[in-house]
Order: C-alpha cells, then structure tokens, then sequence
C-alpha cells in the first residue's frame, strides 16, 4: 500500500484515543534549544521528509486545572487536576491525577481507548451480536480445513480456568503479538510455504547518550518524551526523562563496558567525553551530584533493516499448559551496515545536539541488545516469497485469518515509534476483514471516533475483571 492510503487510518487512530502534542516543560526546551545549534527547522507538518525538530505526539492527556502548576499532593487531586501532573513516572503506567475514574488517568491503556468501542458499538441494531469480552483467556489452537480446495480458518480451541473451549467461526484474528503469534501457528500445525512465519523478528537498535548541565533541566518531569528530531533515513532522536531507577538501568546498559576498567572491544569515541560506556565509581558521583534535575537524556532510535536470522521457534523445554512454549532468538550482533551506519550517525548527532544545549560533559552508553518495539514475526508484504500477510491483512497460506497487530509490520519504520502504525494497520485491517466476510461499508469508518471519557465505562470494565 502506499504511505497515502494509511494517512486516513492515521488520522482515525489520532482522533479516537485522542493523540495531541505532548505537554512540555524544562527539558523539552532545553531539548530544543540543542535542536536549533544543529541547524534544523521545525517541523510544521505531520509527514517528516527532511531533518527537523518537533514537539512529539502521544495519547497523554493534557495538563487541566491545577495540574503542571504546582507540587502541592492536596491540590493533585481529581477533579482539581486533570490530566498530566508532571509527575514523572509515565514510563511505569499512571495512575495521576490521585481520584481520577481509570478512563481520565493521564496516560490510559488500551483498555480505556479502543476496548470500550467494542462494549459500547451498535453492533446489535445492525443485526449483528453483542460483544462478549473474556479476560484470562489463552487460545492453543486455530482450526483449519479445506473447503472448495483452499484452507480455510473455521475456529479456534482457548482455555479459561483448565477449561477447554470450541469456538467456530467465519473470521480468526491473531493479535498476540511477535512471540505468540508464531508459537499458536506452529502449535496449530498450520502451513508455512515460504518459511517466514516466526521470522524478521525486528526491533529499533537503540542508544543511549546523555548530557551533564550546570542550570536545572527539569529531566524526570512530566511526560516521558515531548521533543524529538527526525533524521530521515537515518532513524531519530527522542528527549526522555526517567524516574531514579529507570534511569539507572539506562545509564548502565552497555554494550561497551565499564568506562576507564574495561572495553570489552568496543568502547567508540566521538563527540562524547572518553569513550563510550557504563558510567561508574567517582565519576558517577560526580555526574549525579546535582541529582537528575541536571541532566537531559537522548534515545537514539535507528532505522533499522530486516532481521531475517532473528524468529521463534519452539523451546525444548517442557511445555506449559497451553502447549509448547516460544523460543526467540535474537542475533542482534548481526546488524546491516546500513543499520550500523545509522546508528553511529544518530549517536554522533545526539552528542552534538546536547553540547549545543549547554551540556558540560556528555556520554554515551552504546547500549547492549534491548529488545524493545518490536514488530514483524508475521510480516506484510507484496510479494509471497517473503512475507505471511498480503497487504490486506489476510494470512497468505490460510484464509479467513487475519493478524490484528504489530507482528505484521515488516521492518523498523523509520524511527518512529511503532504504536500509532500498529493501530492504523489494525484498523485498516479490520475494515477489510469486514468488507471481505461481512459485506457493506463498515461502520469504523463512516461513524464519528468513540473517545471513551464517560466515567461509566470505568464501572463496565471493573465488572468484567479487566
């Protein structure tokens, strides 16, 4: 499909969760004002095809009433404040402003975005049934036969409490992600012709540089990330603030070892200070002496190439109780060059950028395989050589089933995250899935987006256990 075809199912997804531009505040401008010493213009339009910075997008909810404004718990409190506190701690989930009904937390889950679209949709005065959510369900098996000479998904067998269960039906859609869409389509005995189900296991490549500052930056404050700068085609750059123990972990993830102790081969130089690596002893002191208020953190996120040698297989080891379980093996070590040149190039300007901020000393981690973002194991493509899903969404090798998530997605798109593509994809799914077996327009399209802001959809889910 072309990139102009997704662009309604972009904008579909951004109006339903709703996707604005991220609250911003300290860092975000400390951020930025690194961006402009590069030499980058803003971005003004949503499709990036040049290097610019921008304020980043995200389903957060914005900053209301008292929130942002003060620190005083007393006056963070539903329905004074609304929205995000800056409190620092999205990357954990939300649970901000304190009193807040579970659909105006600050940072929803799915479960508050798009699952109450299903509870709520006029299904059944359109003729069709009521839908029926049941959490703590695990489906081992998808069913298949031949009918008119083509294989043909007719149900699937799931387990709720130790108790099997049959469902037939015109239309199975696997949404279980990269590692158990393979393991149920293995366990299901179904065909694999050209050998890429389970393959291309794909993630970003990530990197971690940070900056050192003598004026506070605000850096755990607020939204995780608001700023970013888009190098087309090579990846990006995303300012990311951490809560205490996060950043820990990203301050320690090297793939280059102990800074001055060891270099485990590695250890890159470039426009940081000394090379690469872990930051410890001494100089970790004298890093957080003014305590994370001083620093300003970058992800480097690359545009990464198709890992083909990376898939799922099954484990040896003893299966679970709903089968054979998953293996993923992940040869991370083995990038492209393209990849490898990418990321050099990203880490060097994530350096540059933090030194034109006012940064006094800068760091970079050069960090060890994360698998995080993943996409692809079931990937889409034109060609049925070397892809599972046509670019409808439909399996290649049995119809009827369809894959509802990122596990379709083919490569590292670029630099961006993948959530927002994973949504519009599945949309974009679902409305073929529906035109192909259904029959008429669907309703996802021609209806207005369900925002699910009233605080009885909060008592539905409750009740169902979710």
């Amino acid at each position: 499909m072309t990139y102009g075809e997704m662009v309604p199912y972009f904008e579909w997804v951004e109006a339903t969760m709703p996707v604005q531009t991220a609250a911003m505040g300290h860092k975000e401008q400390t951020f930025f004002r690194g961006a402009e010493t590069l030499g980058l213009p803003v971005q003004t339009t949503k499709t990036t095809h040049r290097p610019a910075y921008r304020p980043q997008e995200n389903a957060i909810l914005q900053p209301g009433g008292t929130a942002g404004k003060t620190a005083d718990k007393d006056l963070l409190v539903y329905p004074k404040a609304t929205g995000c506190t800056f409190c620092g701690y999205r990357f954990q989930g939300c649970m901000r402003p304190n009193g807040a009904p579970r659909n105006q937390f600050a940072k929803r889950s799915t479960d508050n975005s798009y699952v109450p679209m299903a509870l709520t949709a006029d299904v059944w005065s359109r003729g069709g049934k009521p839908v029926t959510l049941i959490a703590d369900a695990f489906v081992t098996r998808v069913h298949a036969e031949k009918r008119h000479g083509v294989l043909t998904a007719t149900g699937v067998t799931w387990r709720s409490a130790g108790v099997e269960h049959r469902e037939d039906a015109r239309v199975v859609v696997m949404s279980g992600g990269c590692t158990e869409n393979p393991r149920l389509w293995l366990n299901s005995d179904l065909p694999n012709p050209n050998g890429w189900v389970r393959r291309g296991y794909t993630d970003h490549f990530f990197d971690w540089v940070f900056g050192v500052f003598d004026d506070y930056t605000g850096n755990p404050k607020g939204v995780g990330s608001s700023a970013r700068v888009d190098f087309p085609p090579y990846g990006g750059l995303e300012n990311v603030g951490l809560p205490p123990a996060l950043a820990a972990f990203a301050g320690t993830l090297s793939d280059s070892g102990i800074r001055g102790q060891y270099k485990n081969g590695r250890g890159r130089t470039g426009p940081w200070d000394g090379p690469a690596g872990r930051v410890m002893g001494p100089e970790l002191k004298e890093v957080l002496s003014h305590g994370l208020d001083h620093l300003l953190s970058v992800l480097v996120i690359t545009d990464d190439d198709v890992e083909a040698q990376n898939r799922v297989t099954l484990s040896a080891l003893p299966a679970d109780e709903n089968g054979p379980i998953p293996k993923v093996t992940f040869k991370q070590r083995q990038r492209t060059a393209r990849t490898l040149r990418n990321r050099e190039f990203t880490a060097r300007k994530a350096a540059e950028l933090l030194r034109g901020a006012g940064a006094k000393k800068v760091y970079r981690i050069d960090w060890a395989p994360l698998i995080l973002h993943v996409q692809s194991s079931m990937r889409m493509g034109s060609s049925e050589r070397n892809s599972v899903v046509d670019p409808r969404g439909e399996t290649r090798a049995v119809k009827g089933l369809f894959i509802g998530d990122n596990s379709a997605l083919s490569n590292g798109l670029g630099g961006p995250n993948p959530t927002l593509t994973s949504q519009a994809l599945v949309t974009r799914t679902a409305e073929n899935t529906f035109r192909t077996y259904v029959g008429g327009d669907p309703w996802v399209r021609s209806s207005a987006p369900v925002v699910s802001t009233d605080p009885r959809i909060s008592v539905q889910l409750g009740e169902l256990g979710l």
